[in-house]
């Protein structure tokens, strides 16, 4: 498997990919925030809020947290149209290099649900990812709030050999 952000994974499933950006401001670290970001607590980081669309459905309200100044940058560009991974690496020189996800099944509350037009209690997938730069350096953390009902992941693992006594 591969590193790839939303717009990609659509393209590769011939879907048309597109967001609606809902807020972006500089909000204090929460503990998740700032240890997944290898920051003090309460220090400034930027929020982007975003529902990502496949052929015009809601699929993902996707949380974006990233470090003040990287997130400064990237909240003064057109999030609607300009993938934040392609600004990340192309714009701002800051190559994605590698990538930690945790997924689980979970339910929608009242924000997801109206941001994604399900109704509350709607099964969802969490994703929540921290991407890392050189030196191990963690330049965006999100939490991606995936449709139950739209969503499938597919992935093939190979097995080691067991060792022989």
């Amino acid at each position: 498997m591969e590193l790839t952000g939303f717009v990609e994974d659509m393209q590769i499933h011939g879907r048309h990919a597109t967001a609606r950006l809902l807020d972006k401001k500089v909000v204090p670290a929460s503990e998740t925030v700032a240890w997944q970001l290898a920051l003090p607590l309460g220090t400034d980081v930027v929020q982007i809020l975003r529902v990502r669309l496949a052929d015009g459905v809601p699929l993902s309200f996707d949380e974006t947290y990233l470090p003040e100044e990287l997130g400064q940058k990237v909240m003064a560009d057109d999030l609607v149209t300009e993938p934040i991974f392609s600004l990340l690496e192309q714009r701002y020189r800051t190559p994605l290099l590698e990538a930690e996800y945790q997924l689980e099944a979970s339910i929608a509350d009242a924000a997801v649900a109206m941001a994604l037009s399900v109704s509350p209690g709607s099964p969802i997938f969490l994703i929540e990812r921290t991407s890392y730069s050189v030196g191990h350096r963690p330049v965006d953390y999100e939490k991606l709030h995936y449709r139950g009902d739209q969503i499938r992941f597919k992935t093939r693992l190979l097995r080691r050999a067991a060792k022989r006594p």
